[in-house]
């Protein structure tokens, strides 16, 4: 009987010492996760976007959507006179103008923000695209 009950506390250890074990590779795991989100990002806190895009954010996306439409490879874009406003929730119109070859344009493009990280172009369509 000695024996069996020798035995018994072995394997009731044996249990007990595998918990711990998985118990501190999972801790272990969540705190190799903060270490890489802060040496990645710099900061624990999520990168949600609260709000709508500024203006100048719009703008920027605008000139990314205008820039492939035009034949020439070099474009100066007005930053300082630019028009920017919102027609509802997520609508922006943009009026601007850029010089290319020695001619400037004026523009006026309408985009739709769909939600997502302002400065990416994948989260904005373009409604219109017209010069004025």
């Amino acid at each position: 009987m000695p024996e069996n009950k020798f035995l018994n506390e072995k394997a009731d250890k044996k249990k007990r010492a595998g918990k711990a074990v998985w118990l501190l590779l999972f801790f272990s795991a969540i705190a190799i996760a903060m270490v890489v989100k802060i040496a990645v990002t710099g900061s624990l806190k999520p990168d949600f976007h609260k709000g709508l895009p500024s203006r100048e954010e719009a703008y920027e996306i605008a000139k990314e959507f205008v820039r492939p439409t035009l034949k020439s490879p070099s474009v100066n874009f007005s930053d300082e006179g630019f028009q920017a406003g919102k027609t509802s929730d997520s609508v922006y119109v943009i009026k601007s103008s850029l010089e290319t070859e020695g001619t400037t344009m004026d523009f006026k493009i309408t985009l739709q923000y769909k939600g997502g990280e302002p400065n990416k172009q994948k989260n904005w369509s373009v409604i219109d695209l017209s010069n004025y």
